[in-house]
């Protein structure tokens, strides 16, 4: 007797082009913006005119001297008065583009509806994230522009795996080795970042990030070259990401403007050297290490103070430095009863601390907040101000637009005794 035929049940997937693909919203999957691009907006505005030729940063760095206690009668003060000196101040340009095609712009006219999101919309918050990153990484450098050094010779050929770094920002300060700064050292390179090499003043070669940490962890990076080299100990990295230009010009060097190791460290800032002006240099420096404590944040405040003239209002420390002083603190507290608040905080009235991803490993630097200024050439983009505030213009023989954005601004240290740091800080 044959067996009656079964029914079979209808899945969705069966009849899957019934229903439409849908998508969420774009969403931010990863920290988009630095602190350090925002922060610049609290820096005060300089006053000064910018210009095309010499600007000069005059600067009453000299201290008085002289002044007699005299005899009734007696001969008069010999009247010499301590003269002003003065630094030069240079304009760096930032520039980002994007290109979007005819298709493209097309479909953002007729088709809107089918997009999660304007294509140039979201181009246009990637631009305003790149801006945010480079303007938080140079807050912490030089203006010479390096990013770090190469720390062991490798290999001869166009791919170079696991290559060692050092020295973030040309500075022994950071010269990795530990943990936290073998990791900041990976977090200053992104991959499709151009970079360049320079060997004794002169360029090596271009290359590509790949991979950041590099294949054998932090403080290694993986790295195609344009051509065949041989990455030796003591090259210094620079970013490098413009198009046809094939020399030094074409990277980032010597465009930078000073960050807090050219405020803190530098022999000269400004084109003031401290051999000149012997009164231009930090309020107050300890390289001592240890523990970050109430003390040595008092004797720096005491420090510019005592030279700058101002009262320390902010700082900014590194998260681990921030997480070792919470430890530190309450180790020292006496809790009665079992439990206690977790979000205990600490602070100083009248005082801002800050923290970042990007602020130096083992380092607190405090200022006043007059001491540090900054000057915008053009509009400062907000992070989601879109497609309008980016010029365009059509590609030659292409059916592609360019949309280019510049910003042009300085980063003006006027009281470099208001400014001090401790380094070499344990962190958790």
């Amino acid at each position: 007797m044959a067996t009656a035929q079964s029914g079979s049940i209808t899945t969705v997937s069966t009849l899957a082009d019934l229903y439409k693909k849908t998508n969420t919203d774009v969403q931010a999957a990863l920290k988009r913006v630095t602190e350090e691009y925002n922060w610049l907006d609290e820096y005060p505005d300089e006053m000064i005119e910018a210009s095309g030729n010499e600007m000069r940063l005059v600067l009453d760095v000299n201290l008085a001297y002289g002044g007699a206690f005299i005899p009734d009668g007696g001969y008069e003060d010999v009247g010499a008065t301590a003269a002003p000196t003065h630094g030069t101040l240079s304009i760096s340009q930032f520039n980002k583009r994007f290109f979007y095609t005819g298709l493209a712009k097309a479909l953002d006219t007729r088709a809107r509806a089918a997009s999660i999101q304007r294509q140039t919309q979201y181009q246009s918050i990637k631009a305003i994230e790149i801006l945010a990153n480079k303007i938080g990484v140079s807050s912490y450098g030089f203006s010479t522009g390096t990013v770090s050094v190469v720390e062991a010779t490798g290999s001869s050929g166009t791919t170079h795996t696991s290559l060692a770094i050092k020295n973030a920002f040309g500075s022994t300060t950071v010269a990795g080795g530990t943990t936290a700064q073998d990791t900041y050292l990976s977090n200053l390179f992104r991959v499709g970042e151009g970079i360049a090499f320079i060997r004794s003043g002169s360029l090596v070669e271009f290359g590509v990030i790949t991979a950041s940490p590099g294949t054998a962890g932090v403080g290694t990076i993986d790295l195609t070259s344009n051509g065949t080299m041989t990455p030796t100990v003591g090259d210094l990295i620079v970013y490098a990401n413009v198009v046809t230009d094939a020399t030094l010009t074409a990277t980032d060097q010597n465009r930078w403007q000073p960050g807090w190791l050219d405020i803190l460290t530098s022999a000269s800032l400004h084109g003031l050297a401290t051999s000149s002006a012997q009164n231009w240099q930090p309020g107050y420096a300890n390289t001592a290490g240890g523990r970050m404590s109430w003390a040595t944040q008092e004797a720096m405040a005491n420090g510019l103070w005592n030279k700058g003239g101002v009262k320390m209002n902010k700082a900014i420390y590194s998260q681990g430095v921030r997480r070792d002083i919470i430890a530190g603190e309450r180790a020292a507290i006496r809790w009665e009863g079992s439990n206690f608040d977790w979000d205990a905080d600490f602070g100083t009235k009248g005082f801002k601390y800050m923290t970042s991803q990007l602020a130096l490993p083992g380092f607190f630097i405090g200022w006043n907040d007059q001491c540090v200024g900054r000057k915008y050439l053009s509009d400062k983009p907000d992070y989601d101000a879109g497609p309008g505030i980016f010029s365009i213009d059509k590609v030659q023989d292409r059916s592609a637009w360019a949309s280019a954005f510049d910003f042009f601004f300085m980063r003006i240290c006027n009281n470099r005794a208001g400014t001090g740091y401790a380094s070499a800080l344990t962190e958790q």
